[in-house]
């Protein structure tokens, strides 16, 4: 009698491993999709910034290296010109002879990144 009552209680319990499963799978995807939704916008912030403000410190280079060479007294070159987009300011605008003293604030995608050349 009591193999008998053994097997009518598994049998009752066959189908609870598969409701186990879809409980535990939907609870993951449940946890995934939250987990991917606070940080993904984040991590496209973080690729974003990064991409813009290499552009930016680039410009801002480039300046900087126009202005020491018209300061060495090279033949006259054009200030460069970006093709990316990006832009850049130089204070003073002239790059004027010794003593060197320019500040370049380069900009790109919204974002700004400076140098400066300090020369005695």
């Amino acid at each position: 009698m009591l193999k008998r009552n053994s097997k009518q209680k598994t049998h009752r319990q066959k189908g609870s491993v598969i409701i186990f499963t879809v409980l535990i799978l939907g609870t993951m995807l449940a946890i995934s999709l939250t987990l991917a939704e606070i940080y993904l916008p984040k991590i496209r912030v973080i690729r974003d910034a990064g991409a813009g403000s290499v552009g930016a410190i680039y410009a801002a280079d480039s300046a900087i290296e126009w202005c020491i060479y018209i300061n060495r007294g090279y033949p006259a070159l054009a200030q460069p010109v970006m093709s990316n987009g990006a832009s850049y300011t130089l204070t003073p605008a002239d790059c004027a002879p010794v003593p060197l003293n320019n500040t370049a604030v380069g900009t790109f995608r919204g974002i700004s990144r400076s140098l400066q050349v300090i020369t005695e």
